[in-house]
């Protein structure tokens, strides 16, 4: 079993995995996807073959502790916040495990910032979903 992190953008959606008994978050892959609908499909692929049990789905805004306070301005953020809510929604709708929100604000610079290798093996994506899952991590101490 695993947890995945999701870096969403409309073209490319970065993913890291982590083991939820422990251990770092790690690069997986980046998805290239023409819209949202592929890019769910194939994250439902990667959720059977990774044996995922949770999803971690970046956020550009700071979060209430319970996100709620969040999705109810969905009407106030920007067309970014907009189009990442509503892949969130589509997504806690097609598939069946649960779909959890963490703070993405500054994970692709983050990212960049990391060793030039990690980014150049893995892309900027990958490691922007990875410090989205590793901050999560961190943040209920998993």
């Amino acid at each position: 079993m695993s947890i995945l992190g999701v870096d969403y953008g409309a073209k490319k959606i970065g993913i890291a995995k982590a083991d939820p008994t422990g251990g770092p978050a790690v690069p997986l892959t980046t998805l290239i996807v023409a819209n949202q609908k592929e890019g769910i499909e194939r994250l439902q692929q990667l959720i059977a073959s990774e044996g995922v049990e949770l999803l971690v789905v970046g956020v550009p805004v700071s979060l209430s502790q319970s996100g709620a306070e969040l999705l109810r301005d969905k009407d106030h953020l920007n067309k970014q916040m907009q189009e990442v809510l509503q892949f969130v929604e589509r997504l806690k709708n097609t598939v069946t495990i649960p779909v959890e929100l963490e703070d993405e604000r500054l994970s692709t610079k983050l990212a960049n910032g990391m060793q030039k290798e990690l980014v150049k093996i893995n892309g900027d994506d990958a490691v922007a979903a990875m410090v989205i899952l590793q901050s999560y991590l961190d943040r209920k101490k998993l």
